[in-house]
């Protein structure tokens, strides 16, 4: 039995499915990953510069361009084939919940219905003051709140600041309560994403891991490894789940 077989056979008998993404997703949208990559975000430069609030501060104006500029890229970038897949898979199961630890929006705009952003969005900045929110494509061109004079900054979490809470315990309970989470294009080496795949092996979940690298990945009875492009990967197990002659 081929390894996508074995897979659809997991996600036929699952209920509930947690899918949980990183940035190798995006890159096949054309958008940089953080750390693997010749184009990563977080060259020592960058991550001193614009990854931390400290950084963040010291170097405006340059780090707020350097986030418009990102999210004008990402309302550029357009949903790959792994985006639409999950996006169908989820017409396909009792109940699916993406966690994404991406800032793109791309799951939204490829249709996926229940989303949990850990790391926040691209869509907006904020005031750091009075919380103010801006579409980026509207924002003014200096890191000032028209409102109250604030900081202006992306809507995103940085290093060194935690999780949305509600974010994260969404997450948590959707992870501590799904029959199969599929991790796909994400290390699973940052905690508290890290947890995630964990706790739901610790309940009983099968966990899928769907990557091209597998260096420092989780191991164990119910871990299940497929080598891939998530493009091409995930588009050929909607295939397979969603014609009858390969139901298993």
């Amino acid at each position: 039995m081929s390894a996508q077989l074995i897979t659809a056979s997991l996600v036929q008998g699952a209920q509930s499915i947690v899918v949980f993404t990183g940035a190798g997703v995006s890159a096949e949208s054309g958008l940089p990953t953080y750390r693997s990559g010749e184009n990563a975000l977080w060259s020592a430069a960058n991550f001193e510069r614009f990854a931390n609030p400290r950084g963040y501060r010291s170097h405006l104006p340059a780090s707020y361009e350097w986030y418009r500029q990102r999210a004008l890229a990402a309302a550029a970038a357009q949903p790959n084939p792994a985006h639409v897949a999950i996006a169908q898979l989820a017409m396909l199961v009792h109940n699916l919940v993406v966690v994404t630890q991406n800032v793109d929006g791309l799951h939204a705009r490829a249709g996926s219905p229940d989303i949990i952003e850990l790391h926040g969005h691209l869509r907006t900045a904020r005031c750091d003051r009075c919380e103010a929110r801006v579409a980026w494509s509207d924002a003014p061109d200096e890191p000032v709140c028209h409102h109250c004079g604030g900081m202006l900054r992306p809507d995103v979490v940085m290093f060194e600041e935690n999780l949305a809470e509600e974010a994260l315990e969404r997450a948590r309970t959707a992870a501590a309560s799904c029959d199969l989470l599929i991790s796909v294009g994400t290390s699973n080496l940052i905690w508290p994403a890290r947890e995630l795949p964990i706790l739901a092996h610790d309940a009983g979940a099968n966990v899928l891991i769907v990557n091209t690298d597998f260096a420092g990945q989780p191991t164990g009875a119910r871990f299940h490894h497929l080598s891939g492009r998530a493009g091409d990967v995930l588009p050929e197990l909607v295939r397979l789940l969603a014609q009858p002659e390969a139901k298993l």
